[in-house]
């Protein structure tokens, strides 16, 4: 169905960092229409075909790896 919204990943830059958000657009072409719209450029990467949903075990691993990088004198989140 052409009218159907899908969910598009996209990423812009931040303070020299990668930032990525999900845009929904009927089309690849019409997701930098919507940025746009909201005032952003940003890099369409793909169309998001599924999100998974890491849990609290591999929420307390990410925050745990983000803690020893920040501790071992690299940046964190």
């Amino acid at each position: 169905m052409a009218d159907e919204l899908k969910p598009f990943a996209c990423t812009y830059q931040f303070d020299g960092r990668p930032i990525a958000i999900t845009v929904e657009a009927r089309s690849w072409e019409e997701v930098p229409a919507r940025l746009r719209a909201i005032g952003m450029m940003a890099v369409v990467n793909g169309e998001l075909v599924t999100e998974v949903s890491a849990g609290i075990i591999g929420e307390g691993l990410g925050r745990a790896l983000a803690a020893v990088k920040y501790l071992s004198g690299g940046r964190g989140r």
